[in-house]
This record gives C-alpha cells, sequence and structure tokens, in this order.
C-alpha cells in the first residue's frame, strides 16, 4: 500500500510548478429531519463506544504484553469482527468513518499526552463529553448540492448559508469544485447541529515579504493584557483596545440559570430545557468571543506588514486560580492564532518574541531596566532619564523595538 504523502511533500511538488495548499473551514448550521436527528444521536453514542472499548484494549493489551495495540490492528482485529456478532450488529447502521475516526481520536489523544500537551486519555462519559463524530471524504460520499451537504448514511441534510462575504466566497469554490472537503466533523451544541468542513484548495504559491524591502511605518508591537485587552503602536502612535469580558458581562445571567438547572430533578424534561438554556449561554460568550478576535486581527493585517507579539506562555498563566478565568476570557491564543493564519496567507510576517523579553520594565526611552516594577504599578517614571511611561505602552514599544531587532538579524 503506497504512504499517503504530508502536506509539507506535497507542498514541495507543487512548489516546483509555482503553487501551494491552502487549508480553510467552513462551519454550516444543519437542520436534520427527524430520521436524521436520530441517525446522528446513534453515531455519536457508537463513537463513543468505540473510542471507550480501544481505549480500554489497548489499556489491557499493554499490561498483558508491554506492546502498543496499533490503529490498524484494532481496526483488523476487534472492530471489524465485532460488527459481525449479534450484539454489536448496529454499528453497521453507522457512517464507519466516523467509527474509525474515533479509534484514530484514542492514538491522537495518546500521542498529545505523550508530547506533553494533555493529560493521559480518558474514557468518555455520555452526558459529560462533546457530542460529535468525524467522518471522511471518499468516492464523492461528501458533496454539497443547492442549499444541502450530502453526508454518508445521512444523504442530504439542509444547511443555513453562513454569514459573511469571506464564508461565503469559500463556499463558492467548494460549489464550483475549485476546492475539496476533506473531512466534516458533525456536533451538537445546545440543541443546535452543526458541520464543520475541513477543506483544501491549490492555490498560487504565497511568496514571503521580503524582509529588507519591509517599511518599518507598517511593523505594529501588540502588548496583551486583562485591564485593555491589546496595546498598539505602530512606533508613532499608541492605541488601546478595551477588553470585552464577554463572560463577566454575562456571568450574572450564566449564574442564575446553573442555579436553575440545580434545582431541576436530574433526568427530567425541565432538566433538559434548563440545560439547554445554559449551553446556549455559554454558547453566546464563546461566538462574540472569536467574532472580536476575528475582527481585529483582520483590522491589524489590514494595516501591516509584521506584527510583533509575546510569546505567551498561556498554558503555565491559566494555573495562577486568581487569574485563570479573566485569562481564558480574553481568549489571547485565539487571536494570536487568527493573526498568525492571516497574515501566512498574504506573505505577511508574524515576529513572537522571547517570553522572558522584559517589555515591562525596560525604559523605551534611555533602555534603563526597572527591576523592581510591581503588577500594580500601571504607570512609572524611569529613574534615569525621568520619561513618564505607561505600563502597556510602554511595552508595545518595547515588543516593537525587539521585534524590529530581531527581523534585522533574520535579513
Amino acid at each position: 500500500m503506497a504512504k499517503r504523502k504530508t502536506t509539507k511533500e506535497k507542498n514541495e511538488e507543487l512548489a516546483k510548478q509555482g503553487k501551494q495548499l491552502n487549508h480553510f473551514g467552513i462551519v454550516l448550521r444543519i437542520y436534520p429531519n427527524e430520521a436524521q436527528e436520530d441517525l446522528i444521536k446513534q453515531t455519536f453514542g457508537c463513537s463513543r463506544l468505540i473510542y471507550n472499548k480501544y481505549l480500554a484494549e489497548r489499556q489491557d493489551y499493554y499490561k498483558k504484553t508491554g506492546k502498543t495495540l496499533s490503529v490498524s490492528d484494532y481496526k483488523i482485529n476487534y472492530l471489524n469482527p465485532m460488527k459481525q456478532t449479534k450484539e454489536y450488529s448496529f454499528l453497521k447502521t453507522i457512517d464507519k468513518f466516523a467509527l474509525e475516526a474515533a479509534v484514530e481520536n484514542v492514538n491522537d489523544a495518546y500521542q498529545r499526552f505523550f508530547s506533553g500537551q494533555n493529560k493521559f486519555p480518558k474514557f468518555k462519559s455520555k452526558h459529560k463529553s462533546k457530542k460529535s463524530y468525524k467522518t471522511k471524504f471518499t468516492n464523492n460520499n461528501i458533496e454539497i448540492k443547492d442549499n444541502q451537504l450530502k453526508l454518508p448514511k445521512l444523504k442530504f441534510v439542509e444547511f443555513k448559508l453562513p454569514k459573511g462575504k469571506h464564508m461565503s466566497d469559500n463556499l463558492k469554490k467548494l460549489i464550483n469544485k475549485k476546492a475539496s472537503i476533506k473531512t466534516v466533523t458533525v456536533s451538537e451544541k445546545a440543541g443546535k447541529y452543526y458541520a464543520s468542513l475541513a477543506c483544501e484548495e491549490i492555490i498560487d504559491l504565497i511568496e514571503p515579504l521580503d524582509i529588507n524591502s519591509i517599511d518599518t511605518n507598517q511593523i505594529i508591537g501588540i502588548d496583551l493584557g486583562l485591564i485593555d485587552f491589546a496595546t498598539i503602536t505602530n512606533g508613532t502612535k499608541e492605541t488601546k483596545v478595551p477588553n470585552p469580558k464577554y463572560l463577566r458581562e454575562s456571568e450574572e445571567k450564566i449564574a442564575k440559570l446553573q442555579r436553575s438547572l440545580d434545582k431541576k430533578k436530574k433526568g427530567s424534561k425541565n432538566h433538559a430545557k434548563a440545560k439547554k438554556k445554559l449551553a446556549k449561554a455559554h454558547e453566546k460568550v464563546a461566538n462574540q468571543r472569536k467574532d472580536f478576535a476575528h475582527q481585529l486581527s483582520r483590522k491589524l493585517v489590514n494595516e501591516s506588514q509584521v506584527i510583533v507579539v509575546e510569546d505567551l506562555n498561556i498554558k503555565g498563566m491559566v494555573k495562577n486560580k486568581k487569574l485563570a478565568k479573566s485569562i481564558s476570557d480574553a481568549g489571547w491564543y485565539r487571536f494570536i492564532t487568527y493573526l498568525d493564519y492571516k497574515l501566512a496567507l498574504e506573505g505577511k510576517h508574524l515576529v513572537k518574541i522571547d517570553r522572558w523579553f522584559a517589555s515591562s520594565k525596560i525604559c523605551s526611552a534611555c533602555g534603563d531596566k526597572n527591576i523592581m516594577l510591581t503588577l500594580n504599578e500601571r504607570e512609572w517614571i524611569c529613574s534615569s532619564c525621568g520619561t513618564h511611561l505607561d505600563r502597556d505602552e510602554n511595552a508595545a514599544i518595547n515588543i516593537r523595538n525587539e521585534g524590529i531587532r530581531l527581523l534585522s538579524l533574520t535579513a
């Protein structure tokens, strides 16, 4: 069996033709009919079942043999024979790619654990785990026709056109066969169903901007914070973007809904209704945060050629119990991720400076370091040159200057 080419290998071949791969995603709100909804729920359950079975078998196999039960071995020797038994014959009615993806997700969870990214894989709970499954494209089993999305076993499911010009343009690429769907993840949130399409297209090779030709006026530095979401400087002007604090604004409403849920009897219809209302409130906060990050990142990318940020250890920072909620609410990681891919699509640069760089403590006017500066001090006067400094504005200027220094070293 021929080995599949990685994205890197494909891009190396395409580069010879002046082309490259571009990956993008589209999230569609789908409206399954009653029969389709039942099948989706069954697929959620079966995917969870296979995930838990493979995780248990893999752990047991390792204890007995000291070896790993591989994904391919499990599919051939466990999953396929399981479908032929009377007890698990219902698995035949489910999309086979969803079951295979569940097995692959266990392997992915192990790899993330061994790399130190996540904790040891846990078994999935029927009530607490995310309700989703993934399927793959093969032999035109997934396609878009008018306002319908064809999915394995489900056939055609109606969907709502996504908002925004960018999303509509991407959808047109799929309809006109200029891009292809690789995988689809079907999920359920707050009683709503979504299909997340992972797509691929071949585009003209994006040449990164020549570092020597970059206009220094189009280099901006960003200091991310909690009081102000971002302090931005282009070298001549500093701008502060207020932190919207969407979770804090909705906290009272969410707490009220949570109390209402706690009073309801588990398993009752009222409990299900209260749970759905709470999920909708959380979904609204997540959507607000995502929209804010998209709009701000797009604005900054349009206005610059290079953006400089700190390489923040967000995973470590959220361990601080006093600040964890505020840091999570800010959504720094999502914002930096959006900056990164939007800049890359235009050949622009994202520069990350060392997380240990003392951006707040160094005077941007003379370079003297104030080692006694505390977190509570929002303004300070440099003891060497007497310059009055705003903590965040000073940090943004230093971040920008350090980014320019790193760019000059690269050049």
